[in-house]
């Protein structure tokens, strides 16, 4: 015969469960709530359905830190700590499920419950005067249950909206945002308060004509003063701070806080009737324009970081040159003047004291200017003295103009030298000199068409160089002189059959696209809907955005514009050279670089 119950299974979990916490006794209490905790982490686990499982994990959750309110603390026992912890981990675990989450939120005393347990323990870690000797031992135990409170506040902090700048549970947690030193509790801290700064949506009714009006809830008209104002210009800059840190979850929790702070519609006891205007008292506040600028320092520091990082980017070390735009020259006597431009009195005042040969020097470079085409050489004419031909200049002509030039050291017009200058120059020496001047010219003898009958002539004269319109100064010669001479693409030997003015405007549009698709396919072509742009480069665009449009906008050469020039002018327009696509693609606002050049 077989034994009393034998292949019966008898009652369910969820009646055992119930009556385990019904009997009063510490080992069924104990075992019913780590069922529960075992059985939270199934989605078909319902406080909805079963509510007295709710009601039961709260008052478990609460019930050792009544006692230590009720100045016992003495009577917390390990047991009581132990049931505590499994309370509060099932409904950390229950509270992922959204019915759940409702459903907590509705039960009116747990907010105050969750205030109370949240202060105590922010207190025990950050504040060591309220140490009890009693409670030391459990020191482990508060840990953990902190750990779990605020995976608990993350979700139901949703539902806490609308709160006063005196609310409790804001004011707790933003002072525990501040004293920690966790990551990842801080993480879920700004998360948490960036849910507290919600405020409800003014419903809309319709009047008597059918037309949609805005309700004014007598709510509304009490809080005026929202928990927004509550934040100080330390707390924020603290928070600020946080972007220093290379860490993209925490990034992201700051950059989605300062987006909650910015764009809330509360408004403020200031400007009661402007959502605009509450707006912006809260970004100075945030910036600490009238202060020490110290958030504004940091945002526009990181946030232009931020937009860029991790993103497939172009090393603008490494981009490769352009190559040089040569375009058709307009003819071949165009720009070749008639006569040599004069010194200036100052200019001329210094070389005339120059020694020899720099002084020869210093005034071939200042008015005469190297000739990239030079194979173009005339023989036609008589002419020894012609000097219209570009890149050709005749020895005698250029001797000429140099004894004109400094007449008054071989020719004074008082008869009398001044012993001061020296003396020019001698033709063949000076002639010499025109190489060392111009180290790509050279001194030549063409010879001329002649008539039959006649003997041949010879014209004599330095090749490479031609005169300028204007004289330059010292430095300009110089470097005009010395400069390498790049190589022409073009074919000047069929230049001088092109009108003065020509443009060949089919092939200056074909240059110009080359040279711009030419960048563009170096580019990275990164885009705002591609896979490697992520959270924090959207947020840090949208928070910049808004700030230089509110502040750098409205002001012109200011301190916030220089400092924003500082931090940014020597490797944001590089990395937009040598990417493209950042503006193609709205990464990078245009209008931004303006302060950057």
């Amino acid at each position: 015969m077989a034994p009393i119950g034998y292949n019966h299974r008898g009652i369910d979990d969820t009646a055992r469960i119930i009556m385990s916490l019904k009997s009063g006794i510490d080992s069924e209490i104990k075992w019913a709530l780590s069922t529960l905790t075992r059985v939270s982490l199934h989605p078909t686990f319902s406080l909805e359905a079963i509510p007295y499982f709710g009601h039961e994990l709260i008052k478990y959750f609460i019930k050792p830190y009544q006692l230590i309110l009720e100045k016992k603390p003495h009577k917390v026992s390990d047991e009581i700590m132990a049931m505590s912890l499994d309370s509060l981990l099932t409904l950390r675990n229950s509270a992922q499920d959204l019915p759940n989450q409702q459903w907590l939120a509705q039960v009116k005393p747990l907010k105050k419950s969750l205030v109370e347990v949240s202060k105590f323990l922010f207190n025990w870690f950050y504040h060591d005067d309220v140490q009890s000797y009693h409670l030391i031992r459990l020191d482990n135990q508060f840990k953990e249950a902190l750990t779990y409170l605020v995976d608990l506040l993350e979700p139901l902090s949703c539902y806490y909206i609308d709160n006063s700048k005196h609310d409790p549970l804001f004011n707790t947690l933003l002072s525990a945002a501040v004293l920690t030193r966790d990551k990842t509790q801080l993480i879920s801290l700004l998360k948490c308060l960036s849910h507290l700064l919600i405020i409800r949506d003014r419903a809309f009714v319709q009047d008597s004509n059918g037309n949609s009006e805005q309700e004014e809830s007598r709510e509304d008209e009490r809080k005026m003063i929202n928990c927004i104002d509550a934040i100080t210009e330390s707390q924020l800059e603290h928070i600020v701070n946080q972007l220093l840190i290379n860490d993209g979850e925490l990034n992201y929790a700051v950059l989605e806080f300062l987006k909650s702070y910015l764009f809330s519609e509360a408004t403020t006891a200031e400007s009661p009737n402007s959502i605009r205007d509450s707006q912006s008292r809260r970004l100075q506040r945030l910036l600490q324009l009238n202060s020490s600028k110290s958030g504004f320092n940091t945002l526009v520091k990181q946030l232009p970081l931020l937009i860029v990082s991790n993103l497939p980017l172009n090393d603008p070390t490494n981009v490769k040159s352009i190559a040089q735009l040569n375009l058709t020259k307009r003819s071949q006597f165009s720009g070749v003047p008639s006569s040599l431009p004069q010194l200036t009195e100052d200019l001329y005042s210094l070389i005339v004291r120059f020694p020899e040969p720099l002084r020869a020097t210093t005034w071939l470079r200042c008015c005469y200017e190297p000739y990239a085409h030079n194979n173009l050489i005339s023989t036609a004419g008589t002419d020894a003295t012609t000097d219209v031909i570009p890149g050709e200049v005749t020895q005698i002509s250029l001797w000429k103009a140099y004894e004109n030039q400094f007449q008054e050291i071989w020719d004074p017009s008082n008869g009398e030298s001044n012993p001061d200058l020296k003396p020019l120059l001698p033709a063949v020496d000076f002639i010499k000199n025109v190489s060392h001047a111009f180290p790509n010219s050279e001194a030549m003898v063409v010879n001329l068409d002649s008539v039959e009958g006649e003997a041949p002539k010879k014209k004599f004269i330095i090749k490479g160089i031609q005169p300028r319109q204007f004289a330059v100064n010292i430095d300009i010669g110089n470097y005009d002189a010395l400069k390498p001479i790049p190589v022409s693409s073009v074919n000047p030997e069929e230049n001088y059959k092109l009108p003065i003015g020509h443009i060949d405007m089919e092939k200056f549009a074909h240059t110009i696209n080359r040279v711009s698709e030419e960048i563009l396919s170096e580019g990275s072509r990164v885009s705002r809907s591609s896979e490697a742009v992520n959270s924090i480069n959207l947020s840090s665009y949208d928070l910049l955005d808004y700030i230089i449009n509110e502040v750098l906008e409205s002001k012109e050469n200011s301190i916030e514009e220089n400092t924003f020039r500082l931090y940014n002018s020597h490797w944001l327009p590089d990395l937009v050279y040598a990417n493209p696509s950042l503006l193609e693609n709205g990464l990078i606002n245009s209008s931004w670089l303006k302060y950057l050049i």
